[in-house]
């Protein structure tokens, strides 16, 4: 009889486990799928367990087997979120971020993704540094939003992989000077070590403190402080490919914001129509030759500038402006 019961839990464990999943990679359960879930995750969510509370408010949050409820599925959320479950963190951002049954407001929604991001999830700290490159509900800050959009990356967030690289390059440059240099957990001696830097690691400068500065190993997405005085041929980027951009889940991105309120991971934001009428979304923006951080810039564009989409490749869009120059900008950069 124990047996029995162990094993039951185990199968209720790894089903919910399984919607969890497929919640998380946007594919629909069946009907029948989603009535299975609702019939075994309700009893354990009203017991306390925290997957299972989430499990419900992704039921109701996309409709799954139940009538489409927001107000039911922030309250699963919360109650999950009470036990600092991350994904229910997660999408409660996400439903303030896209005001899903609340109005939309960005201060709560960062809030929400700071808690989940902390707590180790991967889309919530992809659209928290998305927040900050764009000073959405957090102050603009390149600084912070490299090193969540790192955090993510290391994760395996594709979004946060690609936005990366697009943050980074508005970020001060510089390389280790010096042999078997400890790379610390704080600007501290008494800082953990995570890792050591060889002489003439390139790096990026995310903030400093006292003698110490934050830095970023593009290669492997450490971050950590190194003593100045171990620093040399600091150099400053060219002038922002903005303060750059946006959040994900039921909705969001850097590389643009938009999932599912039950997305593990932000999605790539969907291209614009060509000659889609829009205008430049950061303070100052890199017009380049083509659709790479690589290519030359031709140009830079202010907020607010009106431009045409006529092309789009990846996540970046081919813009004409009023006076007839075109070029390539990253699409999380842009707004109707």
């Amino acid at each position: 009889m124990k047996k029995t019961a162990i094993a039951r839990a185990f199968v209720m464990a790894a089903a919910l486990s399984a919607v969890s999943f497929v919640a998380v990679a946007q594919q629909r359960p069946t009907s029948e799928e989603a009535a299975k879930v609702l019939k075994s995750a309700k009893p354990l969510a009203e017991e306390g367990n925290a997957n299972a509370q989430y499990n419900m408010g992704v039921l109701y949050d996309e409709g799954y087997g139940v009538e489409r409820n927001y107000a039911a599925a922030r309250s699963w959320y919360e109650k999950a979120a009470a036990q600092n479950y991350a994904k229910a963190e997660h999408n409660l951002g996400i439903m303030y971020q896209e005001g899903h049954g609340v109005p939309a407001d960005a201060a709560k929604a960062a809030e929400w993704f700071e808690r989940a991001a902390e707590h180790g999830e991967p889309a919530a700290q992809n659209n928290l540094a998305v927040m900050y490159v764009r000073g959405q509900g957090k102050p603009q800050d390149l600084g912070k939003a490299a090193l969540w959009a790192a955090r993510a990356a290391e994760a395996g967030n594709e979004s946060a992989i690609s936005n990366l690289p697009q943050i980074a390059q508005n970020l001060p440059r510089s390389r280790i000077d010096g042999d078997n240099v400890n790379i610390r957990s704080e600007p501290s001696t008494s800082g953990r070590v995570l890792r050591q830097a060889d002489r003439n690691t390139q790096v990026t400068v995310l903030d400093t403190r006292d003698d110490w500065a934050e830095v970023l190993f593009p290669k492997d997405y450490t971050v950590g402080w190194v003593a100045g005085f171990l620093l040399a041929g600091s150099s400053a980027p060219l002038q922002s490919d903005s303060a750059a951009s946006d959040t994900s889940s039921t909705g969001g991105d850097v590389a643009d914001m938009a999932a599912a309120a039950t997305d593990d991971e932000t999605p790539p934001a969907a291209e614009p129509t060509p000659e889609k009428a829009m205008h430049i979304d950061g303070s100052v923006v890199n017009i380049r030759a083509r659709p790479t951080t690589n290519a030359d810039v031709l140009f830079q564009a202010r907020q607010d500038d009106p431009v045409n989409v006529i092309d789009s490749a990846n996540d970046w869009s081919q813009v004409r402006f009023p006076d007839g120059r075109t070029g390539w900008v990253a699409s999380f950069l842009l707004a109707e």
